[in-house]
């Protein structure tokens, strides 16, 4: 009861300071996948689990635990192919840095930097082509674009290059050094930042779970731990544990996660 009352206390002093219902927004793509996978992560650890310790309880538990895997995995596999999809942006501005000095329109340069630089970025080239060839302009194009890619820094980056098409003169070459290197600048932070935080993470994460490794060993060595845990007063306990780690990692993972950019067409 101290726990959810602590909880609880928690939520009303978020309320109070910033003047909104804490909300939380999943970094994880819920597919099909995803749910079979998570499915089967948490059967399979909650029956091997049962097969070494013969406890219903701390299987079951486990199991719920182990039912997450996927989704994190996924998870880090989409941040990490943002990060890199991000990271392809100063060399395409360079680029087109490039291509402007010598000359080209702003779409031929966007498309041939796209080009050259390859990578996800790459499929957009003929986006831009196919919008140019058929008179719907650079700024559709750029429209398709932050529509698929959806994250902030496409939205900065669309943003500028649409009021440098617009504007058009001498000073886009400008334009296109001071937004390469305020993209760079600040994908170098968040990489720093983020390169600080893992430890933090894993931290968290050996935290939270020691006291579920400590429970299999008891479990495992003492058999009146096994049966007190089966009972309906141990499987209380273990269930208010079970939310106290699913909320201390959510917890955890909220404040050693960085603030998002504003996005500038929401």
């Amino acid at each position: 009861m101290r726990g959810v009352a602590a909880l609880l206390a928690s939520a009303a002093v978020w309320v109070l300071v910033t003047g909104h219902m804490p909300t939380w927004q999943p970094r994880w793509r819920l597919s099909f996948k995803v749910v079979a996978g998570g499915i089967a992560a948490g059967a399979g650890a909650a029956l091997a689990t049962y097969g070494l310790l013969g406890s219903v309880m701390p299987a079951a538990a486990i199991g719920v635990l182990a039912a997450s895997i996927p989704a994190t995995v996924v998870a880090g596999k989409d941040r990490s192919a943002l990060q890199a999809r991000l990271e392809l942006w100063p060399d395409v501005l360079a680029y087109m840095r490039a291509n402007v000095g010598a000359g080209l329109t702003l779409p031929d340069s966007a498309s041939d930097a796209l080009k050259r630089v390859g990578g996800e970025l790459s499929r957009f080239e003929d986006e831009i082509r196919r919008h140019v060839m058929f008179g719907e302009g650079f700024s559709a194009a750029l429209l398709t674009m932050r529509e698929e890619l959806d994250d902030p820094v496409t939205d900065r980056i669309v943003a500028t290059l649409a009021v440098a098409e617009r504007s058009g003169g001498h000073r886009v070459g400008d334009v296109l050094k001071s937004l390469q290197q305020s993209v760079a600048d600040d994908l170098r932070l968040r990489s720093a930042h983020e390169a600080a935080l893992t430890e933090q993470r894993w931290t968290a994460g050996v935290a939270l779970m020691a006291p579920w490794a400590l429970l299999m060993l008891s479990v495992a060595t003492n058999p009146t731990a096994s049966a007190a845990y089966d009972s309906l007063e141990g499987a209380l306990v273990i269930s208010i544990g079970l939310v106290a780690t699913v909320a201390g990692w959510f917890l955890a993972r909220r404040s050693a996660r960085l603030s998002e950019p504003p996005r500038l067409f929401r």
